[in-house]
């Protein structure tokens, strides 16, 4: 996949603007794509329904398989992943870096990267990035952003149960961030509860320059164009 769907078209003397999320998640949705298997990941360690630890054996084993994520579900929760980043101040800059820690959950690290990027925010996936960071020091964040000029913010796990249904009759949906916070100058949130909000609006996909520095991964900075192969080989690769 190599062609973008402009916002802006390109001119003699303007890029134009594009998002490689749309490009991935939105245009196909478009086109029929919704019901696509693009994301999945390993069995979970404790089954559970509506929010709820299963313990009757035979649920546990018919609920015991790798998780399978088609298309919308994908948009719909890297969309209020987005949406979260905005309600606590991430506006989506390059000078706003999202950092993933080490023992963030496979699907909750791919849907916090494509949140990230669909707002425009840069995204740091090198190896051992978050290992020199922890919650504390995102409390000094403002301090770092004034000598760094980049606004830190990490996405790693925390000590908290799954959120129950209650006695709501509806069945609740998996937000896939079971267990996982985020923090950003000193605020952390509870993503699981927080996708849960409605309050919190979905965000929708922002107009990128070509040119802007958007991931950071180990051997060099992709910039927003570049982006769309290492997303689609690493993070969607059942695209």
């Amino acid at each position: 996949m190599t062609d973008f769907h402009y916002f802006e078209a390109p001119t003699d003397t303007f890029a134009g603007t594009l998002n490689p999320v749309f490009e991935l998640l939105d245009f196909p949705i478009v086109m029929g794509g919704a019901d696509d298997i693009v994301l999945t990941g390993p069995t979970p360690e404790t089954p559970l329904v509506d929010g709820r630890e299963v313990t009757d054996p035979r649920l546990v084993k018919a609920l015991s398989k790798p998780v399978e994520l088609d298309r919308a579900e994908v948009l719909d929760r890297s969309a209020k992943l987005g949406g979260i980043l905005r309600a606590m101040g991430v506006v989506g800059t390059e000078s706003e870096r999202v950092v993933i820690a080490e023992d963030v959950p496979p699907i909750s690290r791919a849907l916090s990267i494509l949140g990230a990027v669909r707002i425009g925010a840069s995204v740091d996936v090198r190896s051992g990035a978050a290992s020199t960071l922890d919650t504390s020091s995102a409390k000094s964040s403002s301090a770092q952003a004034g000598a760094e000029g980049i606004t830190t913010v990490i996405v790693h796990t925390i000590d908290a149960p799954p959120i129950e249904s209650g006695r709501a009759s509806v069945k609740v949906i998996r937000s896939q961030f079971e267990g996982v916070g985020i923090t950003v100058a000193g605020e952390t949130a509870n993503i699981d509860q927080a996708m849960r909000d409605s309050r919190v609006e979905p965000a929708a996909v922002a107009a990128l320059r070509p040119d802007r520095p958007l991931i950071v991964i180990d051997e060099k900075l992709l910039d927003a164009q570049s982006s769309l192969e290492w997303l689609s080989q690493e993070i969607l690769a059942e695209v």
